[in-house]
C-alpha cells in the first residue's frame, strides 16, 4: 500500500545508514553527473548537490518520468517538488541528501512523450505535438529535435495567453527546444530552467559511463534469468488467482530486458535455452553472446519497467523513491528481482497530488455551492447545478409545492376510490404517472430556459472544467505547467513548493494568485 505513514516507517534512520553504506563508485558517478548537468546548463545549486553526493554519507531521493514535450504534464513538477522537499526534510533531520531526477530516456513509447496540452488564451484546451523525423522505433534518448520543434514553439506562442511573463518564458523555452538538441537534452535543460534554485540533479541513463557502473547487475540478471522469471511468473499467477491484476503483464518466455537492433528497441525473450528478440524470433543469442554485447555495446541492452528501479538503486544511494500509484504497482512486482539479487528495495514515497485552482474558478465553484471535487461529476450534471443555482427560487419552490400537494390529494382520492370502486382507483394510478410526467416536463423546460439565459455561466463552467479536470482527467495528468507559468510567473513553482505537503495522502487543491512582474 502506498501511503505516507507506511513510507515514513520505511524511511527510518536504519534505512538512511543502509543506503549511504551501499558500495558505490561515487567519484565516477558524480563525474558523469557533473558533466551531464553542466551540458544542460545547471546552476550552482545543482553543482553543490552533486558535490554533496560525493560524500559517502549522502543519500539520494529519486524520482523520474518520461521526457514529455515542454516538460510534460504538471505531475512531473509535483514529483520533483516532492523529492526536493523530502531530501530537505532528511537534511533537517541530520541526514545529508540530494534530489535526483531520472529521465526515462531508454523508453521507446514516443507517442505519449511527443505531445502536451495547454490552456489557450481563450481558456480552451489545445494539444500540441512535436514529431521530429527518425527511423524505426528508437529510445526517446536517441531522438534529436529538428524543424518540428520550431513549429511546435510557434503554435505554443500563438496560443498561450498574453502576459508580462510570456516573452521571457518563450525565449527561455526556445533556447532549450532548439533544432539539433537531443529530445532528452531539451527536456533536462527546461527542468533546470524551472527548478534552478532547488539543487535538482538530473540523470540520463543512456550514458556509457553510467552503464559501466551497473554492468555487474545486468550480468547477474542474465545469469539468474530462469530464476528471476520463474519468480515473476509465479507471482503473476498468484495475483491473478486472487483477483489482482499485475501492472506489468508477465508472459511465458518474457525477460526484463530490451535489445536495440538497428536503431529499434525490442523486447528480449527467452525459451530457457537462448534469448531472441520479439521482433525476430529466428535471431538467437546465448547468455555468453548477450554478455559480449553488454561489454562491447552496453547501451544496446536496456531494462524494462520492472528492472529499471533495480538498476537505478545499484547506481545511486537511493533511500527513497518518489512515485505515483502506477509506479508503486511496478515496484511491488520489482521486489522479486531485488530479492533474487539479494538486494533491499528503498522506501516508496507517494508524490504529492496537486490541482492548481485559479481565483475565478474558485469563485465560480463557490457561487454554485460546489466543492472542487464536484468538477469530476461531468458537464451535464454541473450544467444542471448551474441552472438550479441561477433559477428563480420562487418558481422552483412552487413546482415542489404543487408536486407535494397533488401527491397528497391523489393519495387521499385513491384511498377513497379503493373503498368504493377499485377499477377507478386503478385508473387513477395510471393517470398519476401522466400528471407527474406533465409537471416534470414543465419543470425541465423551465430549467432549460434558465440555462439558456445563463449562457455566460455555462461557458464559465466549461472553462473551469477544462482547467481543473481536462478531458475528465486530473489536471496534473493532462495539463502542462506552462498554462500557469505564463499567467502567474516563474515564481509560481516556488510558491507551490512552499505550500506542498508531504504529510498527507489527500489530493491538494492549491489556490494560485497573480505575481507582479
Amino acid at each position: 500500500m502506498l501511503d505516507v505513514p507506511s513510507a515514513a516507517r520505511q524511511l527510518a534512520p536504519s534505512a538512511w545508514r543502509a543506503a549511504a553504506a551501499r558500495p558505490l563508485d561515487r567519484e565516477s558517478l558524480c563525474a558523469a553527473l557533473a558533466e551531464q548537468n553542466r551540458r544542460w546548463q545547471a546552476g550552482p545549486a545543482t553543482a553543490a548537490a552533486i558535490e554533496r553526493l560525493r560524500d559517502p554519507k549522502t543519500v539520494a531521493v529519486v524520482t523520474g518520468q518520461q521526457a514529455g514535450l515542454f516538460g510534460g504534464p504538471a505531475l512531473t513538477a509535483w514529483k520533483i517538488l516532492t523529492s526536493i522537499r523530502l531530501a530537505e526534510q532528511l537534511q533537517r533531520q541530520g541526514q545529508p541528501a540530494a534530489p535526483v531526477f531520472w529521465i526515462a530516456s531508454e523508453d521507446h513509447d514516443f507517442e505519449e512523450a511527443r505531445q502536451t496540452t495547454i490552456l489557450t488564451r481563450d481558456g480552451k484546451l489545445l494539444a500540441i505535438a512535436c514529431r521530429p523525423a527518425f527511423d524505426g522505433q528508437p529510445s526517446v534518448g536517441a531522438i534529436r529535435l529538428d524543424a518540428a520543434a520550431t513549429a511546435s514553439l510557434a503554435q505554443l506562442s500563438d496560443a498561450l495567453p498574453h502576459s508580462d511573463f510570456a516573452p521571457d518564458l518563450l525565449r527561455r523555452l526556445g533556447a532549450c527546444y532548439r533544432p539539433g538538441h537531443g529530445w532528452c537534452d531539451a527536456f533536462a535543460m527546461w527542468l533546470h530552467e524551472m527548478f534552478a534554485p532547488f539543487g535538482l540533479i538530473i540523470l540520463d541513463p543512456r550514458d556509457a559511463r553510467l552503464r559501466a557502473l551497473t554492468q555487474s547487475t545486468f550480468e547477474s540478471v542474465i545469469d539468474l534469468m530462469p530464476s528471476v522469471m520463474e519468480r515473476l511468473l509465479r507471482q503473476a499467477r498468484n495475483w491473478r488467482a486472487s483477483g489482482k491484476t499485475p501492472q506489468v503483464n508477465i508472459r511465458e518466455n518474457a525477460t526484463p530486458l530490451f535489445l536495440e537492433i538497428e536503431g529499434r528497441r525490442t523486447a528480449l525473450l527467452s525459451d530457457g535455452q537462448s534469448f531472441y528478440p520479439k521482433s525476430n524470433p529466428e535471431s538467437r543469442y546465448t547468455s555468453r553472446e548477450l554478455l559480449h554485447i553488454l561489454r562491447d555495446a552496453p547501451l544496446r541492452i536496456t531494462p524494462n519497467a520492472l528492472l529499471r528501479p533495480v538498476i537505478q538503486d545499484q547506481l545511486l544511494p537511493t533511500v527513497a523513491q518518489v512515485v505515483g500509484p502506477a509506479e508503486a504497482a511496478y515496484l511491488e512486482q520489482s521486489r522479486l528481482i531485488y530479492e533474487a539479487l539479494q538486494l533491499a528495495p528503498p522506501a516508496r514515497w507517494p508524490r504529492a497530488s496537486v490541482t492548481l485552482v485559479e481565483k475565478r474558478h474558485a469563485k465560480l465553484l463557490s457561487k454554485l455551492a460546489l466543492v472542487p471535487e464536484d468538477i469530476f461529476l461531468g458537464s451535464q450534471a454541473l450544467l444542471r447545478r448551474a441552472a438550479l443555482a441561477s433559477a428563480d427560487k420562487q418558481a422552483l419552490d412552487a413546482f415542489e409545492r404543487v408536486k407535494t400537494t397533488i401527491e397528497g390529494e391523489l393519495d387521499r382520492l385513491q384511498g377513497a376510490l379503493r373503498a368504493s370502486d377499485s377499477s377507478l382507483a386503478d385508473a387513477l394510478h395510471r393517470g398519476r404517472e401522466k400528471i407527474f410526467h406533465q409537471i416534470s416536463g414543465l419543470e425541465q423546460r423551465f430549467l432549460a430556459n434558465q440555462a439558456q439565459r445563463q449562457e455566460a455561466l455555462a461557458r464559465q463552467l466549461e472553462r473551469a472544467t477544462d482547467a481543473l479536470a481536462p478531458y475528465g482527467k486530473p489536471q496534473e495528468r493532462a495539463l502542462n505547467l506552462l498554462s500557469f507559468l505564463v499567467k502567474y510567473g516563474p515564481g509560481l513553482i516556488g510558491r507551490v513548493y512552499e505550500r506542498i505537503r508531504l504529510d498527507t495522502d489527500e489530493h491538494q487543491w492549491l489556490a494560485v494568485e497573480p505575481e507582479v512582474a
